[in-house]
């Protein structure tokens, strides 16, 4: 396996948008982070844990869990080369199997998301250093950054799957950038009991806002209670769309002519 992740990362590493985005996504986070504690929406102010453990943990997961689907366009490009190049066919002419090849594959969109995830836990980590004044809790808040990493796996197979099944690379991202928009629409329209379970919503919805701001109705009015998946329920949703996209994606590659 080490061999199969070492070809494909030969392959990555030239790849300029990669480099591009991850600069950018690599400035933005703490950039962002820092400068939300200067920024005064109404009413709402920040406590001043935002930076201490554990909150810090929690608040940069959120920040960062908008950037995924950006992320998730370097998953696309990449597949999408290996497609419209057919290096995968060259890979397959020299020696290694179809399922070496799309192992390969699932393993750097692993490592990919592991990468990243452990990023956003050094940004935390860095300001809860220099911000907080009890270390005691330093592991505290830790599952957030494991439901980052289950966001961003999550987004990473949405886009590997969506790359194998719109093999056009402009179509594809194209569609996937719109696929968030596409399913807040239908989200509008559909019971909002039943919008938890969409994919999207089913990742974006493991970081959610750090501050819980309570729903009000009219006045007079009752807000009407709804169901909502606690976080271990939210989590297994979200494990079940990546298990799927994985399997679909391996069928595709399996039954197609690369």
């Amino acid at each position: 396996m080490r061999n199969l992740v070492a070809i494909e990362w030969m392959k990555l590493k030239r790849l300029v948008t990669m480099k591009v985005i991850l600069i950018i996504y690599a400035i933005t986070i703490p950039l962002i982070y820092f400068s939300i504690s200067f920024i005064a929406v109404g009413p709402l102010s920040l406590p001043d844990s935002t930076y201490q453990f554990p909150e810090c943990y929690h608040w940069v997961a959120y920040i960062a869990s908008w950037f995924n689907l950006l992320i998730g366009v370097i998953v696309m490009v990449f597949t999408s080369n290996e497609i419209k190049y057919k290096t995968q066919r060259q890979n397959v002419i020299d020696g290694l199997s179809k399922r070496d090849v799309i192992l390969a594959k699932f393993a750097i969109v692993f490592i990919f998301a592991v990468v990243v995830t452990l990023y956003v836990m050094l940004v935390g980590l860095i300001f809860g250093l220099i911000y907080s004044n009890d270390y005691t809790q330093i592991f505290t808040g830790m599952e957030q950054i494991g439901a980052y990493f289950i966001s961003t796996l999550g987004y990473f197979t949405f886009a590997f799957f969506f790359a194998n099944m719109i093999r056009m690379q402009a179509l594809a991202i194209i569609l996937y950038i719109f696929s968030t928009f596409i399913e807040g629409i239908i989200g509008f329209i559909a019971v909002k009991e039943y919008v938890q379970f969409f994919p999207l919503s089913s990742f974006s919805d493991l970081v959610p806002f750090p501050i819980e701001i309570p729903m009000q109705g009219p006045p007079g009015q009752e807000v009407p209670e709804m169901f909502i998946l606690g976080e271990g329920w939210k989590a297994l949703v979200a494990i079940f769309y990546i298990l799927c996209f994985i399997s679909i994606s391996y069928w595709v590659i399996k039954k197609r002519d690369i």
